[in-house]
């Protein structure tokens, strides 16, 4: 009987912070979760890893990679500032809403679609 190698993850990305080079997470694709989510937020802040709605990133890579950057430099300098970060349930960057829901261990970025645009399954 001829096994099969077990999947791994696959790294698509690297995100680095621009004021600290040396703050990077990955967003990785999990097999096993069938889907996408960075690691080294909670490495790096404490605080929940980010789910990635797949039908978004499909769409824009750079975009969302662009959003992680936005929010992981945004927890750097509230950490430099010595204030506490939480994560909100919904923002906007470069004139885009997003979400940022809570769902059990990470926290699920999807972009808001505009008024009249089809919405996704919560």
């Amino acid at each position: 009987m001829e096994t099969q190698p077990a999947e791994k993850k696959m790294e698509l990305l690297k995100v680095q912070n621009q004021k600290k080079p040396e703050q990077v997470i990955s967003v990785v694709r999990d097999p096993h979760d069938q889907g996408f989510h960075t690691e080294g937020l909670k490495r790096l802040f404490g605080l929940k890893e980010i789910w990635i709605d797949t039908r978004n990133l499909t769409e824009s890579v750079l975009e969302f990679a662009q959003v992680l950057s936005f929010i992981m430099e945004t927890i750097s300098e509230a950490q430099d500032l010595g204030l506490p970060f939480g994560y909100q349930d919904e923002f906007t960057f470069h004139g885009l809403r997003y979400s940022l829901k809570d769902r059990g261990d990470y926290r699920v970025l999807r972009r808001i679609p505009d008024f009249g645009q089809a919405a996704y399954d919560e």
